[in-house]
């Protein structure tokens, strides 16, 4: 059975900005695995979310889903199977959450069928587990940054995806709704087989959440596999520039903390 993303020779450039591209990118995502892409800003992150999401073309190289050409998985196909989740989201008219959570259902409906019940208990869960019930029936523009994220994110997931892309989704959120996601992530993981490739800055999420890391930098991969192997303190420092303090709390679980630069003394 061939991996459920397969990347080879992977490059990408912004038209008129050769500044930057992703270069030669090789990489094997298997299904049913949570894996987090980090290095700094402009390090290609993000933009690699966007080509695996269907939405950005390679310049050169492949992106294989499935053992078939992305490219050539028809698009409707692909939204049912793929939930993309950036970092905002801009609507040209004002529309109310549960109209926005909804619009994760239409790539599982017919040219002209509308909403059934079953799709509408979809879009209710996916509502609860976000903890945004209570915001159904609000205008996404009164929201706060965090409810938007979470409103998104149950967009995403009223799409029964089989792979869920988030670029910083715990980026706006507060630290209750932060260990929120990620437990509603494991579950869906562990119950469901949901792949998670997730774009993002937090290193103690990615070292006690996320089974591989991909460290990124200048558009190159430069290390991959478990956070235990490839986020050590040698290789932070390396990739940030910053030293970091590794701690091991009472569960096992491994936490980086940024050193502190000692204070100089006055004069």
């Amino acid at each position: 059975m061939p991996p459920l993303f397969e990347i080879a020779g992977l490059r990408f450039s912004y038209s008129g900005l050769s500044s930057f591209q992703l270069q030669d990118l090789r990489l094997s995502l298997e299904e049913g695995e949570s894996v987090g892409f980090l290095g700094p800003n402009g390090a290609g992150k993000s933009t690699l979310l966007k080509v695996l999401a269907g939405l950005l073309a390679p310049t050169q190289g492949a992106v294989l889903f499935e053992g078939k050409p992305l490219v050539d998985v028809p698009l409707r196909e692909r939204a049912r199977k793929v939930a993309y989740l950036p970092q905002t989201v801009q609507f040209s008219f004002p529309l109310r959450v549960r109209d926005i959570v909804e619009m994760g259902r239409h790539p599982h409906l017919g040219r002209f069928r509308s909403m059934a019940k079953e799709d509408r208990i979809v879009c209710e869960r996916s509502l609860e587990l976000c903890d945004a019930s209570h915001l159904s029936e609000r205008s996404f523009e009164e929201l706060s940054g965090g409810e938007r994220q979470r409103v998104l994110l149950a967009s995403a997931l009223a799409q029964t995806p089989r792979v869920l892309l988030l670029d910083e989704p715990t980026n706006s959120l507060d630290l209750s709704h932060q260990g929120r996601l990620l437990s509603i992530l494991r579950r869906l993981q562990a119950e469901e087989g949901l792949t998670l490739l997730c774009a993002t800055h937090d290193l103690n999420l990615a070292a006690g959440s996320l089974g591989k890391v991909v460290l990124m930098r200048d558009g190159w991969i430069e290390s991959q596999g478990a956070p235990s192997k490839v986020l050590t303190p040698a290789k932070v420092r390396s990739l940030y520039g910053v030293s970091v303090t590794q701690f091991k709390g009472r569960d096992g679980a491994r936490y980086l903390f940024p050193k502190l630069a000692k204070a100089g003394r006055g004069r």
